[in-house]
């Protein structure tokens, strides 16, 4: 499913109606219609309040009046007289006032105070005041009401986008309405995905309302879900060996951060790789093996100090010719006394190579280090190693995310997962995925680890990189939503996501083969 920006979605509207012929006040009805069936269905109670801004959004919340009045204890709440009104939104709120329904201008005296009372008594709140097109902070008169449906204990339904939300960057203007739940119509926005947006969006469903398939294509964003990642899940054929799915060759692992690589070995296991070399220094290789019965660990030669020589890359030049994805990274350290190592990884392996954790710290220091890199290379930073990366800081890094894991993807010819809340996973052209499976509670020591394991698993499996990238990802995620059900997010390890991969898979497979979507965005269709 793209993921758009307002301008593309005001486009596609527009070819809808010049190339298609279809009426804006047909598209309007449909978006009107959909959000009532989500109130019907939802339960929500006698009592709605219809608050309803002076554009197309606030016609779409004419048409939601219209299909409830007769049902529900109905009150439109209007930013403007009829006479400013214009289009699909005018039609509609004419003939709301043929049908005598309840309204009320905002703009007259005394109405924000009969607003307040009338959502003391409301079971919902309709927000259909702003919309996409907002391009400032909000200005006073439109605050004042959004401050009091954020006061009251309603929950809220957001018509499109929250009102204060910005559709393309997910920043506040100013203030904004919090929603319980928010129907976006034809594609989602990308500010509705975006923090700090997506934390006002609630629940988000995507209802479409008649515009062409055909339009709703070609962007160069798009949304993770089971229906898009589960086709890339490796099939399992019965005749199958271990040689089948493929040899992952991890590298990593240091005095006092041998559990990185363990964490990383264990989720490559069980992510469905057929073989695994773990290779780490020698003076922690039977803590490894140790820990990870399942792999096959490589004692690497190491100086005095705990870090990895030279000399260590025969060995793994000897190893990643019978494998099929290279790691790097997970508690190696950033001592450059390994820079040696980690040069010849990138420079002659001709494998898909992951980077994770203080591989990529070296790497941001050296970025020379890529120089003649010709085979596939994932990154896989958080917001800290990506300000590195960058030369910037992580409030840059946050601010900006989209901006930011382009601009990665394009300096290091990568593709590039910038970790966190939404992830993001971006290749070298600029075609960027959101990932919306995930929470909080992963944002604990070793979870990165776990992301890094997986990913070499699915590549080793055949799949291809980025693929891998977007597939893991969004199992990784899923993984996490999966075990928070039964530790909570303050107590969720790293290792309750391995231990859950195996569900993910299963979930994912499911939803796939039934054609739903992903967590938290579900789909409203006019079929």
């Amino acid at each position: 499913m793209d993921v758009v920006t307002a301008a593309r979605m005001r486009e596609i509207d527009l070819q809808a109606t010049q190339d298609y012929g279809i009426p804006s006040v047909v598209l309007m009805e449909n978006a009107g219609l959909r959000v009532a069936e989500a109130i019907r269905e939802g339960g929500s109670g006698t009592n709605i309040v219809i608050v309803a801004g002076r554009g197309n959004n606030g016609g779409d919340g004419f048409v939601v009046a219209r299909h409830l009045f007769q049902e529900k204890n109905v009150s439109v709440w209007t930013a403007a007289s009829l006479a400013e009104y214009e289009g699909a939104a005018r039609v509609n709120f004419s003939i709301l006032q043929k049908l005598g329904i309840s309204h009320r201008n905002l703009q007259e005296e005394g109405a924000l105070a009969a607003l307040a009372s009338a959502l003391a008594q409301a079971d919902l709140v309709v927000d259909a005041l702003l919309g996409t097109g907002i391009a400032r902070d909000v200005e006073p008169f439109y605050a004042a009401i959004i401050k009091l449906i954020n006061a009251g204990k309603a929950p809220v339904l957001s018509v499109d986008i929250p009102s204060g939300v910005c559709a393309d960057t997910g920043k506040i203007r100013g203030m904004a309405v919090q929603a319980k739940m928010t129907i976006t119509f034809g594609l989602p926005k990308q500010g509705l995905l975006l923090f700090p947006g997506a934390a006002f969006t609630g629940r988000l469903e995507v209802a479409q309302i008649g515009i062409p398939p055909a339009l709703l294509t070609g962007s160069s964003c798009a949304l993770l879900t089971a229906a898009t990642v589960g086709s890339m899940i490796p099939q399992r054929p019965a005749d199958a060996h271990k040689g089948t799915f493929g040899t992952v060759l991890l590298v990593g692992g240091s005095l006092g951060m041998s559990g990185a690589l363990t964490l990383a070995a264990r989720a490559a296991l069980r992510g469905g790789c057929g073989l695994l070399f773990a290779a780490t220094p020698r003076s922690v290789q039977q803590i490894v093996a140790g820990q990870v019965a399942e792999a096959m660990t490589i004692p690497l030669p190491e100086s005095s100090s705990g870090y990895l020589q030279r000399d260590a890359l025969d060995l793994l030049r000897e190893k990643w010719s019978s494998c099929q994805a290279v790691a790097v990274g997970p508690g190696l350290t950033q001592n450059e006394e390994i820079l040696p190592v980690l040069a010849g990884v990138l420079s002659e392996c001709l494998l898909p190579v992951v980077l994770d954790a203080d591989a990529l710290n070296l790497l941001a220091r050296h970025r020379g280090l890529l120089s003649g890199r010709r085979a596939p290379l994932i990154l896989t930073p958080h917001p800290g190693e990506a300000a590195r990366l960058l030369s910037c800081s992580s409030a840059e890094i946050q601010a900006d995310r989209l901006g930011a894991v382009r601009e990665m993807a394009k300096i290091y010819r990568s593709i590039v997962v910038l970790k966190g809340a939404h992830s993001l996973v971006c290749s070298p052209d600029g075609e960027t995925s959101f990932n919306v499976t995930g929470n909080s509670g992963m944002a604990s020591a070793g979870c990165g680890d776990v992301l890094t394991g997986l990913l070499a698993a699915l590549i080793a499996q055949g799949v291809d990189a980025l693929s891998a990238a977007r597939l893991g990802v969004y199992l990784h995620g899923l993984a996490g939503d999966l075990a928070v059900k039964f530790t909570g997010q303050s107590a969720l390890l790293a290792g309750d996501v391995i231990e859950h991969i195996s569900q993910a898979y299963l979930e994912t497979t499911k939803i796939h083969m039934e054609r739903g979507v992903g967590k938290n965005v579900g789909e409203r269709s006019n079929d």
